[in-house]
């Protein structure tokens, strides 16, 4: 009988041993589970932060990003469709940043007409310069063939030109017939002149806006209007010029138009 109460003893605290132990496992368990961080939704992304971000992708766009070397087309067509004058030009720009395009800008021009009053104009085939910088309005963009853009340019031309009007021919009666476009009020008739090679030269800056489309691997097409305001000018004393290279008419401001074929240089 002494046996089975002894056993019976320390089965129970067997059994007392175990809850105990299991009691002191969850009661450290708690503590620990209580010391686990919530988890916090992650925070959006600030303002300033997506401009860092932007401004750190637009400072891997390398310095040199090709040269363009551009044909004007608009001038000698016009000059086939019966225009006054003949112009031709060809363009260099380079392509810094993908958003700046320094330019220089090398053309002819020259003129053989007569105006409404009989005057006779004529200059032969004269240079122009042009020296400026584009805008690239869409750096953004990947593609870097094709851009909206808006630029500024300071213009030049130094030429000669001829200012003359003769007497028409009668050929019936085979004397002249004075010009009554240029007839003197005061004295009658009109007397023809004829004055060649005055000296002229003429300055002014151009406001550009213009796109470039890429259309078929380094080929792309221009666009561009300018308009032009003339600065200075020096002019032969008999005259003015009808025509400037460059420029177009001789007035105050002028609005040009450019269609070029451009080809960009492989890097």
């Amino acid at each position: 009988m002494k046996l089975r109460i002894c056993r019976y003893s320390i089965s129970t605290v067997t059994v007392s041993l175990r809850l105990i132990s299991l009691l002191l496992l969850f009661c450290i368990g708690l503590p620990a589970a209580g010391q686990q961080p919530s988890q916090k939704p992650t925070p959006q992304k600030s303002q300033k932060q997506k401009k860092k971000e932007e401004a750190a992708k637009v400072d891997t766009i390398p310095l040199y990003n090709g040269t363009y070397v551009g044909v004007d087309l608009y001038g000698i067509g016009s000059k086939v469709l019966g225009g006054d004058f003949l112009s031709s030009e060809i363009s260099v720009g380079v392509n810094l940043k993908n958003r700046f395009i320094p330019t220089i800008e090398f053309g002819m021009g020259g003129t053989d007409t007569w105006n409404e009053t009989g005057i006779h104009y004529k200059s032969k085939m004269a240079p122009f310069f042009r020296i400026g910088i584009d805008y690239n309005t869409m750096t953004k963009k990947k593609e870097k063939n094709s851009y909206l853009y808006a630029g500024l340019r300071y213009a030049f031309s130094s030429f000669k030109y001829d200012v003359s009007t003769l007497p028409v021919h009668d050929p019936i009666w085979g004397d002249n017939i004075n010009n009554p476009s240029l007839e003197d009020d005061y004295w009658g008739g009109s007397v023809p002149f004829d004055h060649l090679g005055m000296k002229a030269s003429v300055q002014w800056i151009e406001i550009v806006l213009g796109v470039k489309v890429r259309i078929y691997k380094n080929f792309n097409m221009g666009w561009s209007v300018r308009m032009k305001y003339k600065t200075s000018a020096s002019t032969g004393e008999f005259g003015n010029p009808w025509y400037v290279p460059g420029y177009g008419k001789f007035k105050s401001n002028n609005m040009g138009i450019t269609y070029s074929l451009i080809y960009k240089l492989p890097l």
